[in-house]
């Protein structure tokens, strides 16, 4: 929980200075995303800390050329006592709201809309490899925080390989919850305590709406909640490989992969990497193909035998690469194996499910220690458990989306979608 004066450390990230190299090929420089400063906000419209109000944050990128508005579009069960507290020690680069409980159980939160825009002006601007690490975010046997964001075509990432807070995805929205209620880090943001902290990404953006807030378990708490996120981001856009992906899919015909794509604009470009991951986290090549050196459209295909391979859910990805060394990735594909494995099928309700999710295992499997885990669709381990004949797994402290329930036993697999209801 973060209360009023938290202890800091200074300095999440360190801002390194890069030459801008003049670029022939569609763009003339190197985009460097870096630290976002949010400081010293003027009340630009409104009441102060009201809502509705909006405040200036003057020159937050590094060339001074973007400032940011912030509006406060919703105060619900709070009052916001800072739009951007910097107690003693603290960060003075993060954008740190601070809200004051209204009391009472159930959702407390505020929303921000940030826009960026040129100047002085109020005229939208966009910023580059912009990305948010959202700090902190805990709990108390009194709260539960989480934060939200809400931004064109994002993409997130768990910044520590043990996360202590669960992220769903819901279109444009991202929405990440501590799961636990006795956080190592105290009363303060401990910005070294990776497992507390998710990050969003997206390749450009002149506005995105932030939510921050907690759930209150029980009467009576009243006390102040600092929230802190990192903002980073350029003014200049980015060099973007001369390719340009029209399609990729990825489908199981008997026991092999048919991985298809066709690309436009490939100039400059070297060849594809196709690589495949059991977990969406660990990637490795499969294969690689060399392009045809025609500039109009192509298309590419390749067959992956996964016969051998174990799991019940394979990730393909593209890496393209052009001749100067530069690559993107595309966006991930998945495949579900429908093996042997699958023949066993486990029973997990009710489904829609809000408070509890009840697992039953097939015949076959009756005592026998099977090993349980609650996935997300990315593939990341939100929960996992032990089930004997039948297991009950609280869902209450999981975000409304979609999951899957993977039972494991020895050699054998099964998995169920399941559907996480707020009502």
């Amino acid at each position: 929980m973060k209360q009023l004066y938290p202890a800091f450390k200074t300095g999440l990230y360190t801002v390194k200075k890069v030459a801008l190299l003049i670029i022939i090929l569609l763009y003339s420089a190197v985009a460097v995303s870096q630290t976002l400063n949010f400081n010293a906000p003027i009340l630009e419209s409104g009441t102060h800390q009201q809502q509705g109000c909006v405040y200036r944050f003057s020159a937050v990128t590094t060339g001074g050329q973007i400032d940011a508005l912030v509006k406060v579009d919703s105060l619900i069960g709070v009052s916001l006592s800072g739009i951007d507290a910097t107690p003693s020690g603290s960060s003075t680069t993060a954008l740190q709201p601070q809200l004051s409980s209204l009391g009472g159980v159930g959702y407390h939160y505020a929303v921000f809309t940030i826009t960026f825009v040129n100047a002085g002006s109020t005229t939208p601007s966009p910023v580059y490899n912009f990305s948010s690490v959202f700090m902190g975010i805990d709990g108390s046997n009194q709260i539960t925080e989480f934060n939200a964001i809400t931004v064109n075509n994002p993409s997130w990432q768990y910044v520590s390989p043990t996360p202590a807070v669960v992220v769903t995805q819901d279109g444009n929205t991202v929405w990440g919850t501590a799961t636990n209620s006795s956080p190592s880090g105290g009363s303060g943001i401990d910005e070294n305590d990776s497992t507390q902290m998710f990050q969003v990404s997206t390749p450009s953006t002149s506005s995105v709406t932030m939510r921050v807030g907690y759930y209150q378990h029980q009467n009576g708490w009243s006390g102040n909640d600092l929230f802190s996120l990192n903002i980073r981001g350029s003014q200049l856009q980015p060099i973007i490989l001369p390719v340009n992906l029209l399609s990729f899919t990825a489908q199981l015909v008997n026991d092999k992969v048919s991985l298809i794509w066709s690309t436009s604009q490939e100039i400059n470009v070297s060849h594809y990497s196709i690589e495949r991951s059991i977990d969406n986290k660990n990637f490795d090549q499969v294969a690689l193909l060399f392009t045809y050196d025609n500039p109009s459209i192509n298309s590419y295909s390749f067959k992956d035998p996964i016969k051998n391979i174990t799991g019940s859910v394979i990730y393909y990805r593209l890496k393209m690469v052009d001749k100067d060394g530069k690559y993107k990735y595309s966006e991930v594909r998945t495949v579900r194996i429908n093996g042997a494995s699958e023949r066993v099928k486990i029973t997990a309700y009710p489904n829609p499910v809000v408070n509890e999710l009840h697992i039953s295992l097939p015949q076959e499997w009756q005592n026998k220690t099977v090993n349980g885990q609650l996935l997300n669709t990315g593939g990341s381990i939100i929960k996992t458990f032990n089930i004997q004949q039948a297991a009950t797994i609280t869902m209450s402290d999981v975000p409304a989306g979609t999951y899957y329930i993977k039972a494991i036993n020895g050699n054998e697999i099964s998995t169920q979608a399941i559907v996480k209801s707020q009502l």
